[in-house]
């Protein structure tokens, strides 16, 4: 066995340039495979655990205000293991400047906190990077460490917040991440998570400023009757020179509007000064006032004890508690769904993308090594003609195929994770707020890489077979073609008759070897459609960006407004920025028997806002129903005509509305209509967003906005979060241009090594050297010229499948790919066909005629 052992190193040195190939086809194959896979799944397998050990809430809950009374409810219902409330509020950081953008290294003008005041912790449990434990009864926040690591906050720093004008100064406890802020942005308008300008905080209720809380009850109707009513009475006590309050008749209290525990004489003693005096005077009005009945918990979540059942449960919860807003699983949380769908997204990816890696490489490798046993046949029959073992013989010709691709499936594995997953894994987590992650690799890679080692052995096997089954003698001699004269007897007929001896022979051949020709064309269409697929996701998502912002944004600054902001506040803003608008609300509609939570737009814009119908041109829309974007009516199945019934979310009253058309938008799949239909149900239309083309470059903040945004910034944004999926892009370019070189290479060795007995055969007829080199390439070009056809509207075919499959049913967008890029793609492969060619035919002038031609003695 050593002396067969020997020749398998001569044999593959005697062969490298194909065992080469085979092994860079294997490897790249499982590479790509195998990276793309391993930071998907890393993704994946990550949160799961993540989500796992914080305990994420099962369901979110909304309402006006979750009291106690309501909490308790919602706990004795079946299913419901515990129930946890919130208290939700954004914070401006006073003194922002002394924090710089890494972004643009200039100070923040405008740091915004999402502060979360709780009361415990035992759902969606914050997991501590830095500092203190947290604890009701600790004062101090827990931050987001992201936006903390980003912008220089640490643990120990004080920060000063105010709410609505309310200043209020807390200690950094702790840094945390916390599992339902995975993914996190400022508002609607923002495209991905900047973690510079915009985090979360966490503390204990206690700590909510009581001066917001007093200046809420001030303004309320009843107390504002109250404080006209005192200011009424004490003018009246004036006149009469009455100055000692405590004296006045309780008769005369009694007559306080809307009070009716009242402690006159310190109410009117305040009166003048309330406003320094909040907590003393609210409690002169209310002696039973208590701090903590007033916060409004609008936010709940629920953890359920059997997740199967936590539908039945959230229905439950919804049906039979008074005052639910909203109540919504895991997949329709905002952090939830986005981090899973891009997560998700790598099933296409590696599903389409390198798996057509793994095809084309297979089938290369297969047709490549079925080749060289056949080439080999003499020497197997001359190994047999020598008593050999036909097992011994087999097992060292499965050995070739069998130790070249496992080596090259294990570096496969193992580069693939940490070149691919590795660096993938990294660059998303920029954006997604998990603490710890890992590359993963799931049995389905090592399956695909044994089943590859597996194919590319059982078919060395059975070439092998076949030839031992041959008598020795028979054995020993070159296999030579088939030729059955009445089938390519055509070539002398008719057209053909008059066509050139070089073009005659190649038809004959295509003919004759359907095989090695198909394999041919499988093999170049396959990496030219690879290709085309990869510069075709540049293009597309370069449209889709082009889309968004050069035609459905047609303004310059969008400025979203405040939830609280004042009706002098609106008007000042659209008379200084006009009446340019927009609202978004939260909605249900009945489809069959679920309901679907989605958004309305109410688009008053004047056109800043641009509706776009399906061939992405801009329209306007009829005041008479409702619109609804085309992605959306398809995976609801919903057509114009279609009468859909739907409130807003929080208000009683149903609609039946006619949906009156179809518009298409690339990343908001919604309901859309104008502000005169919206005004027709009588309900009230607040703006959220004005849209303006004004100049505001150097206006850092306006009174009743939350952000300002340009347009500029918007489309910043996006290409940021792209950059990602174009480094992907990059790789797979990258690779598929490889793939192809080596594959084009390797199937012209593969045409070169059947055709060598002709050409030997010519040579000796007197063929000169470039007759029959013309031969060689002419055939080879005509192959890859018919595949190049084929392959470029099936890459835009492919690079249309990922993105309807890949993205989700958020976003809608197709291949949109360039004339260049198909021009460009196909050259580039006609191009490397014909060098690969050029390069083979060389090989003409080394044929050993005497070799070529006495093997068949």
């Amino acid at each position: 066995m050593g002396t067969l052992n020997k020749k398998i190193f001569r044999d593959i040195w005697k062969n490298k340039s194909q065992f080469i190939t085979i092994f860079l086809m294997v490897f790249l194959a499982v590479f790509a495979f195998a990276g793309v896979h391993a930071y998907m799944d890393g993704m994946r397998e990550s949160s799961k655990i993540y989500y796992e050990n914080q305990n994420l809430q099962d369901i979110w809950l909304t309402s006006e205000n979750f009291k106690v009374d309501k909490l308790e409810e919602i706990k004795k219902i079946d299913n419901v293991k515990n129930v946890e409330r919130l208290l939700t509020i954004n914070a401006n950081v006073i003194d922002s400047e002394r924090f710089i953008n890494p972004d643009n290294n200039k100070p923040i003008s405008d740091l915004v906190i999402e502060c979360n005041f709780i009361e415990t912790n035992d759902i969606n449990r914050m997991y501590l990077m830095d500092g203190e434990e947290y604890s009701k009864d600790k004062t101090g926040l827990w931050l987001d460490y992201y936006l903390a690591k980003n912008i220089g906050i640490k643990v120990g720093d004080e920060l000063e917040l105010s709410i609505e004008g309310n200043n209020f100064k807390e200690k950094v406890m702790g840094l945390v991440e916390v599992p339902d802020h995975v993914y996190f942005i400022k508002d609607e308008s923002a495209i991905f998570p900047a973690h510079n300008d915009y985090g979360f905080a966490y503390l204990s209720i206690n700590e909510f400023p009581k001066n917001y809380i007093y200046d809420k009850v001030l303004e309320t109707d009843e107390v504002q009757d109250a404080i006209n009513s005192l200011k009424d009475l004490k003018d009246i006590l004036s006149k009469y020179g009455i100055t000692d309050y405590s004296k006045i008749p309780s008769i005369i209290t009694n007559e306080i509007d809307g009070i009716d525990d009242i402690d006159l004489s310190k109410a009117l003693e305040l009166l003048d000064n309330y406003k320094e005096h909040k907590e003393e005077f609210i409690k002169a009005l209310d002696k039973d006032f208590k701090i903590e009945d007033t916060y409004i918990f609008t936010y709940a979540i629920a953890d359920v004890d059997d997740t199967s059942k936590v539908n039945e449960t959230k229905n439950k919860i919804k049906d039979s508690v008074n005052d639910i807003i909203t109540a919504t699983l895991r997949d329709d949380n905002f952090s939830y769904e986005g981090y899973k769908r891009e997560a998700e997204e790598g099933d296409t990816y590696s599903g389409v993308f390198s798996g057509l890696f793994v095809f084309i490489a297979i089938l290369s490798v297969v047709t490549t090594m079925n080749r060289f046993v056949k080439k080999e046949r003499t020497q197997i029959g001359t190994l047999k003609a020598l008593g050999i073992r036909k097992s011994k013989i087999t097992r060292m010709y499965v050995n070739y195929g069998l130790f070249i691709s496992i080596i090259a499936s294990i570096l496969g594995i193992v580069l693939g994770n940490l070149l691919i997953g590795n660096y993938f894994l990294e660059m998303e987590m920029v954006y997604y707020e998990i603490p710890y992650y890992n590359i993963v690799t799931i049995p389905l890679v090592y399956e695909v890489a044994v089943g590859i080692v597996i194919i590319i052995t059982l078919v060395t096997y059975l070439s092998c077979r076949r030839i031992l089954k041959e008598p020795a003698a028979q054995a020993l001699r070159i296999e030579r073609p088939k030729v059955k004269v009445k089938e390519n007897g055509f070539t002398t007929k008719k057209v053909f008759n008059k066509l050139s001896l070089s073009t005659k022979w190649n038809i004959r051949d295509v003919a004759r070897s359907k095989a090695r020709t198909i394999m041919a064309v499988v093999g170049i269409a396959g990496c030219t459609m690879l290709v085309v697929t990869a510069f075709g996701m540049f293009d597309s998502l370069k449209a889709y960006v082009a889309w968004e912002f050069e035609t459905i944004n047609n303004f310059g600054y969008k400025l979203s407004l405040s939830s609280d902001y004042t009706n002098k506040q609106y008007d000042e803003i659209i008379s200084k920025y006009g009446n340019n608008t927009s609202q978004t609300v939260g909605i249900e509609f009945k489809n069959k028997d679920d309901i679907v939570i989605k958004t309305l737009t109410i688009n008053d814009s004047n056109g800043l806002l641009q509706v776009t119908d399906h061939s992405k041109t801009p329209f306007k829309m009829k005041d008479d129903g409702l619109y609804i974007t085309e992605k959306m009516a398809q995976v609801n199945n919903l057509k114009i005509g279609d009468i859909v019934e739907w409130h807003i979310v929080g208000s009683d009253n149903w609609y039946k509305t006619k949906i009156v058309g179809l518009n298409r938008d690339p990343q908001s799949q919604a309901f859309n209509c104008t502000k005169i239909f919206f005004d027709t149900l009588n309900e009230e239309y607040k703006a959220d967003s004005v849209y303006t083309n004004n100049d505001l470059s150097n206006i850092k903040e306006i009174e009743g906005v939350n952000t300002i945004q340009t347009k500029k910034n918007l489309e910043d944004g996006m290409n940021s979060m792209l950059n990602m999926m174009y480094s992907l892009i990059i790789v797979l370019i990258a690779v598929s241009i490889i793939l192809a070189v080596v594959i084009i290479y390797n199937l012209g060795i593969l045409s070169f090594t059947e055709k060598e007995y002709q050409f030997a055969t010519l040579k000796v007829l007197g063929f000169k050297y470039k007759q029959i080199k013309k031969i060689f390439i002419k055939q080879n070009i005509w192959i890859g010229v018919f595949a190049i056809i084929i392959a470029l509207p099936l890459g835009n075919y492919m690079t249309d499948y990922i993105f309807k499959n890949a993205i989700g049913d958020s976003y809608d967008f197709e291949a949109m790919i360039k004339p260049a890029t198909f021009i460009f793609s196909g050259i580039g492969t006609f191009i490397v066909v014909y060098i690969v060619n050029q390069f083979l035919a060389k090989k003409i002038k080394k044929i050993d005629m005497v070799s070529s031609l006495k093997g068949n003695e």
